[in-house]
């Protein structure tokens, strides 16, 4: 199965009256993943299922990555994408998808990049910056790691290379 791990694209800044849970994207934030997204649909990327943690500004980017690469695709909301949850239950959720081919999962930092480790058998890899997506197959034997396929960056050029896309910056 490839997973495709996408962070939430930029949102407004924490504001007082401003729950987090409701935070929105920025025009600039829309119009960067509109344009990401346009890359993805052209590497043919076609999730079956596009999941999507429940806070404002991941629905948003999953509504907009939909209309790109998976207006097929069924769309749903899971606590378990939510910044306080963990890269094991998030494992147990993909795990228990393997029936499908492609699925995305939108959410939020640092918890894609502790699951992309997990699933990767690394202590840790770089955090994903806002709209990156990272591509990994998740292979059917659940004691091999996960193997990276590649890593694309909202502003930026497809990144082939696991260690240049995973190497934690320091």
């Amino acid at each position: 199965m490839e997973i495709y791990l996408v962070r939430h694209a930029e949102a407004v800044e924490p504001a007082e009256g401003v729950a987090d849970g409701t935070r929105w994207l920025t025009k600039k934030g829309r119009k960067a993943l509109q344009k990401a997204g346009c890359r993805l649909h052209k590497k043919r990327v076609r999730p079956d299922r596009i999941i999507t943690s429940p806070l404002t500004r991941a629905v948003q980017t999953a509504e907009l990555l939909m209309a790109e690469v998976g207006s097929h695709a069924e769309l749903s909301a899971d606590s378990r994408l939510a910044p306080e949850s963990s890269a094991e239950l998030l494992v147990e959720l993909l795990h228990s998808l393997q029936k499908q081919k492609s699925v995305m999962l939108v959410g939020h930092e640092p918890l894609l990049s502790q699951t992309a480790a997990l699933l990767l058998g690394k202590e840790q890899v770089a955090g994903l910056s806002k709209g990156t997506c990272l591509c990994l197959e998740l292979r059917q034997k659940p004691d091999k790691p996960a193997r990276f396929l590649w890593s694309a960056p909202a502003g930026g050029k497809l990144i082939s290379s696991a260690k240049k896309a995973l190497a934690p910056q320091e």
